[in-house]
């Protein structure tokens, strides 16, 4: 009986061992989701900073245009000034010359504006070109790392699966049972060993006679507790 619950240890050590490889195996996809999700962003802000600087060359060849035509109105109401008769036309060519100035200066600041700003886009694409390039290469590193780790994980994963079905064979049918039960129930821990008068798997105190009932191992012994497979181990 002793060896039966010897083994039956042994099947919860290699269930812990699977629960934990499986759950870093089950992190991997999103790990490597977060590293090309990162990869993106820098890709999608550089991307965003070359289209601005095209709409802003775009923007400043419109205000070129719009220059060259309040330019040329200037240019015609001063011809025109000369010309007027009366004092009102003269007054109403000097108003339209100075609109077209004002204008014109307006257009002029405009430019100045986009012209910084193209040139601080410009300077954020180079950064984030060269910031881009080292991302992607450091992303596909860290990507063939985690593939690695997890064709680790799948053998290690693999290699518990066959002891596990080899501790199954050496486990009576009906203690299996059991074990399966608390496990379900008990988060995966379905047997604990008892430390300095407890029970590993809630820390609820055992009685001196229940623990001296527990090493003869003749037996199955539940924690009163937490209703786990109490068993002796040699850990």
């Amino acid at each position: 009986m002793k060896q039966t619950f010897q083994h039956l240890w042994a099947l919860q050590q290699i269930d812990a061992e699977l629960r934990t490889l499986n759950d870093k195996l089950s992190q991997i996809p999103s790990r490597v989701s977060d590293l090309k999700k990162a990869a993106a962003v820098i890709k999608a802000e550089l991307d965003q900073a070359k289209t601005d600087i095209t709409e802003h060359k775009k923007q400043y060849k419109l205000c070129e245009l719009e220059l060259k035509a309040a330019e040329e109105k200037v240019a015609g109401y001063s011809v025109q000034l000369y010309s007027a008769k009366t004092n009102e036309q003269y007054k109403a060519f000097l108003k339209e010359i100075d609109g077209q100035k004002k204008l014109k200066n307006s257009i002029e600041d405009r430019m100045i504006g986009l012209m910084e700003e193209t040139e601080a886009l410009e300077r954020k694409v180079k950064e984030n070109e060269k910031k881009s390039a080292e991302l992607d290469s450091e992303t596909t590193h860290k990507v063939e790392m985690l593939e690695n780790e997890k064709r680790e994980l799948e053998a290690a994963i693999a290699t518990r699966r066959q002891q596990r079905d080899a501790a199954l064979e050496a486990i009576p049918a009906e203690l299996l049972k059991r074990y399966e039960r608390v496990r379900a129930s008990k988060g995966g821990i379905a047997v604990a060993t008892i430390r300095k008068e407890r029970c590993s798997g809630c820390l609820s105190p055992i009685p001196a006679q229940r623990i001296l009932e527990v090493e003869r191992q003749d037996r199955l012994y539940l924690c009163e507790a937490c209703g786990r497979i109490l068993i002796v181990a040699r850990e």
